[in-house]
């Protein structure tokens, strides 16, 4: 129905002769390039910088056991030692709000995160603005993204009810891609006929308008032949039970692992369908007391972060398979000269560094991807107290926002030097 809003909001400015720049609906081209993506992974509870950070700089080091399965794709990551948080909240909450905010850390702040400061910039340019995804979370206030009064933005738990507000419940017929087509199709046909109504003036700007919304129509269209929502939910998961209290499957710690594959199949499919340019991945809570199956640990990620021992390196590295896999799976999907993983950035932080300490120093940074806009994997790089803010100001420039500031804890702004080139 927004398609048909924006329609109808759209011929109420034609007629009241507002200039083009104030249009709902920006131009599709890109100069035959792909679009830009960025992706926003959270895990929790910090990590050990013993067992995390790359030992070694440039593309001479050794990854630790807690990212030791990013081996297979070292090519692709950046793995970042002495980049800081700064502010005041040292604590998991202050981490949440500081990490993709360059903010504070204090819940005065009201400062809007990244992803959600991207997705309005390319919201007129895919269907679905930003999609923001959480896998098992323990309580409602999971997430780490913030919109533009500084409120939190509740990420969707349910893998099967993000895949369809995507696809639609027939996925493999495209039946929402051929519904967005229909009204697409109304909105060109009542813009055709009012135009023999308006003057020069107004007619200029309908056509401006025009050529926006044909160009977005064989966007959709070349999606609906191409772009299957293939082979998804392989294992058949349900969710049977409903209610917070009840539950549901998707709450499940014992899921944890279907769960995280079924939410970073929503993302590569949403990528891969051009329905999206950012997506967010939260794993839980900032404060996870899942047990997480899979990692073989029978602790909660929160309990082993204060131990520091073997419990923790197994749960760190099972969220860092979690990575290796995205990385692999975007790598899969060919796009233009390269693949999906080319044209896609990847931000893995947390909300703390030492997860026994709380602190926000030497935070666990990794950067994935991302090489059609010059970042070069398999490298490791060594910074000194150098604030986080210049990393969230790399990836806007990535993504083609030409901002020089993010946040405000960096004093000397500007790009995190040596990411990109």
């Amino acid at each position: 129905m927004s398609m048909i809003n924006d329609r109808r909001h759209f011929l109420k400015w034609v007629a009241a002769g507002i200039g083009a720049a104030a249009l709902p609906f920006a131009s599709m081209a890109y100069a035959g390039d792909a679009p830009r993506r960025a992706i926003f992974l959270h895990f929790p509870d910090g990590m050990r910088p013993e067992h995390w950070h790359a030992q070694g700089t440039g593309t001479n080091f050794i990854l630790p056991r807690m990212t030791a399965p990013l081996e297979r794709v070292r090519q692709h990551c950046v793995f970042l030692s002495g980049v800081d948080m700064l502010g005041s909240g040292s604590s998991h909450e202050g981490g949440v709000l500081k990490f993709l905010t360059g903010a504070d850390g204090r819940g005065s702040d009201k400062a809007v995160s990244l992803d959600y400061y991207l997705a309005q910039a390319f919201k007129t340019q895919t269907i679905k603005p930003h999609l923001n995804l959480n896998i098992v979370p323990v309580w409602d206030s999971a997430g780490v993204t913030f919109d533009s009064n500084g409120l939190r933005v509740a990420p969707e738990p349910n893998p099967l009810v993000a895949f369809e507000s995507l696809f639609g419940s027939n996925a493999n017929n495209n039946f929402i891609a051929q519904r967005r087509l229909n009204a697409m199709s109304n909105s060109l046909n009542e813009l055709n006929a009012l135009r023999s109504k308006l003057g020069a003036v107004e007619k200029a700007k309908l056509d401006t308008h025009t050529e926006s919304l044909r160009e977005l129509e064989q966007k959709l269209n070349a999606n609906v032949g191409a772009c299957a929502a293939w082979n998804f939910n392989p294992t058949g998961f349900k969710v049977t039970r409903t209610g917070f209290w009840s539950n549901p499957e998707y709450r499940d710690q014992h899921q944890m692992g279907v769960i995280s594959s079924l939410q970073m199949d929503v993302a590569v499919h949403a990528l891969a369908c051009d329905l999206t340019r950012v997506v967010t991945l939260t794993w839980g809570h900032s404060v996870n007391e899942a047990i997480i199956v899979g990692s073989g640990s029978g602790q909660t990620c929160h309990q082993a972060s204060h131990g520091g021992g073997e419990d923790f390196i197994k749960i760190k590295a099972w969220y860092t398979e979690q990575l290796a896999k995205l990385i692999e799976q975007l790598a899969s999907v060919p796009e233009g000269n390269g693949t999906l993983l080319d044209n896609t950035v990847i931000f893995v932080g947390s909300d703390l560094s030492n997860g026994g300490w709380h602190n926000h120093t030497d935070m666990p940074f990794i950067i994935a991807g991302g090489k059609n806009g010059g970042i070069s994997g398999g490298r490791s790089l060594h910074f000194t107290a150098t604030p986080h803010n210049k990393v969230l100001v790399s990836i806007a420039q990535f993504m083609g926002v030409n901002i020089n500031s993010f946040g405000n804890q960096d004093s000397n702004p500007g790009v995190l030097p040596g990411l990109v080139g």
